[in-house]
């Protein structure tokens, strides 16, 4: 119930289905939307994407509008993948390979891929101060020895 005050009307949650029809005017051209976003679809992504359920359509679409003002196009941000895991240059099949995820899927490989970055650097910093520290102790311990 969406409403449970006593005397009041009921209200009825909104589907997925009149959220498309609301926002899009029907599921075709939320499915043309989706289409435009990613410009180079892949054959057949048309009917696949007619077969799939409004909810799911409307984070699919969500996601790739992300996507798109993130980076700019579905290229756009397979290249800034490849250049956050790989500065040195991509192993051969690694674009194919990107170029086959959702763009929900290139987001989260991004976040990932900087996550591991700054997780690195802080590891490195934590890694310098232990070896400073040791040294320290060892200067100290070699020269208690001494006295």
């Amino acid at each position: 119930m969406a409403n449970s005050k006593k005397g009041t009307k009921q209200q009825a949650a909104i589907t997925p289905k009149q959220k498309v029809a609301k926002a899009f005017g029907s599921k075709a051209a939320l499915v043309d939307k989706i289409i435009a976003l990613i410009g180079d679809a892949p054959e057949g992504s048309r009917s696949a994407l007619n077969q799939v359920s409004n909810s799911r359509l409307i984070s699919h679409h969500r996601a790739t509008a992300r996507m798109v003002e993130l980076f700019g196009s579905r290229d756009g941000a397979i290249t800034a993948v490849l250049a956050v895991r790989f500065p040195k240059g991509a192993p051969e099949g690694e674009r194919a390979r990107l170029e086959g995820l959702s763009p929900w899927r290139l987001m989260d490989t991004h976040r990932q891929a900087v996550d591991g970055q700054k997780a690195a650097a802080v590891a490195a910093v934590k890694a310098e101060r232990a070896a400073k520290l040791r040294a320290v102790r060892r200067a100290k311990q070699l020269a208690g020895r001494k006295a």
